[in-house]
């Protein structure tokens, strides 16, 4: 199956220069997706639910880290405008780190009492912002690595990132430390970092040492800190809300059940639909530079994201719940009929996600604020009304995930439709 989607990228213009990126986000995806049955058996429904607190966590606060320079990595004439970015955007998430860590200082109290929390789980507390420096850094090198069509280097990256991960939580499991999952997650986002400067220093990343020189450039790109990261940060909020809500309503064992669906359903995006997307920007940005039609790449990558989504869509409908009991154990049964739940709305997301990076060649970032903002309204409804139950919290999830999504492709269309008309 994999060789034949592959094959199909292959085939088609823009998507050849994916592959490799595809195909390194494979491997690497495939390592803790080989773990996971290990790993489910060394550490409790518990322990998942705390880890999965730590990394939506980190996942939403990395979303406003950088204030969202890294996306406009891709966009300058000039390497030296891109490296501009790169040094704003690693200073500007050492100053949010440096934020968080105080923040968490003063209100660890109140944190531990929130998320119910237990003392020996507060000093964990004080790896995040570290996790978000790391990844939020990370986030600019692997930019670079996609301007350069470094797409090798960047497929290492992943490979190191979740083998290193999956290593030191196994390790950490076999000795029966119980907070394995967070510390293996930390020492994957270092080993990260450091792959991926390494990997741009070679690409012939220098540090300009020019405050000017920098402070115009962030300038000149004033709509992604603007329109992009708020925005974005809600966006990121509404994806990783639903981890908190469920651990609010339904408990941390719950979480942890729920921590494994999103796992599962998240893997198609994680192995094509975020590779694809970030060379389908450097593609399109490219294209836009040179003032060339965009529309065919458009319904090209739609194409073949939708044929790729419905045969994974049928099967974990029909199948997850036998699956998951048998893959990762009984106990993990309840996850799988959550997948089967969740997988349409997972589905659509897998679709529209890569193609809202049009929105970002075309700076048209505005729009997405727009529909980010709208789309995190409703999943905050969630928030207020879960359901009376975790299957009926699914339901409702599911039903907005596929309404927002729709529209959201709709609006990305259009857009794409006003630049052909405008270019003309």
């Amino acid at each position: 199956m994999i060789k034949g989607l592959i094959q199909r990228f292959s085939k088609a213009g823009l998507l050849r220069n994916s592959a490799t990126l595809i195909v390194g986000t494979i491997i690497a995806q495939l390592i803790p997706i080989l773990f996971q049955p290990l790993l489910r058996r060394m550490y409790s429904p518990e322990e998942f639910g705390t880890a999965a607190l730590f990394v939506t966590a980190v996942g939403m606060l990395v979303a406003l880290a950088n204030f969202k320079y890294e996306s406009a990595v891709v966009l300058p004439e000039k390497d030296q405008d891109a490296q501009h970015l790169i040094e704003g955007g690693v200073l500007i998430s050492l100053v949010f780190a440096i934020v968080v860590w105080l923040f968490i200082f003063f209100f660890e109290a109140t944190i531990l009492q929130y998320f119910e929390l237990n003392k020996s789980e507060v000093k964990y507390l004080f790896l995040i912002p570290l996790s978000v420096f790391f990844v939020s850094s990370y986030q600019c090198f692997n930019f670079y690595l996609i301007r350069k069509k470094a797409y090798k280097a960047a497929a290492r990256n992943k490979v190191y990132r979740r083998g290193s991960e999956a290593v030191v939580q196994s390790a950490a499991g076999w000795l029966r430390y119980n907070q394995g999952l967070l510390f293996g997650s930390l020492i994957g986002d270092f080993i990260n970092f450091i792959g991926a400067f390494i990997q741009i220093k070679q690409q012939g990343f220098q540090v300009q040492k020019n405050w000017k020189a920098l402070k115009q450039t962030l300038r000149t790109y004033w709509q992604f800190p603007i329109y992009h990261a708020f925005p974005s940060f809600l966006n990121t909020i509404s994806l990783t809300l639903p981890v908190f809500i469920v651990h609010a309503a339904f408990g941390k064992a719950e979480t942890g059940q729920f921590d494994l669906s999103r796992l599962v359903l998240s893997l198609p995006m994680a192995l094509i639909s975020t590779a694809l997307s970030q060379v389908y920007l450097q593609h399109q940005a490219e294209k836009i530079r040179n003032n060339q039609s965009i529309v065919s790449d458009f319904w090209k990558v739609s194409k073949n994201l939708f044929w790729m989504s419905i045969p994974l869509a049928l099967i974990l409908f029909l199948f997850a719940s036998p699956l998951f009991s048998f893959i990762f154990g009984s106990q993990w049964a309840l996850a799988g009929k959550l997948t089967a739940v969740l997988i349409f709305g997972q589905a659509i997301k897998f679709i529209v996600s890569p193609m809202s990076s049009t929105l970002v060649a075309l700076k048209e970032v505005r729009f997405s604020a727009l529909w980010q903002i709208l789309y995190f309204g409703a999943i905050t409804f969630l928030y207020i009304n879960p359901g009376s139950d975790i299957f009926e919290f699914a339901l409702r999830y599911c039903y907005i995930d596929f309404v927002a999504y729709a529209l959201y492709y709709v609006l990305i269309y259009k857009i794409v439709q006003r630049y052909e008309k405008a270019r003309l």
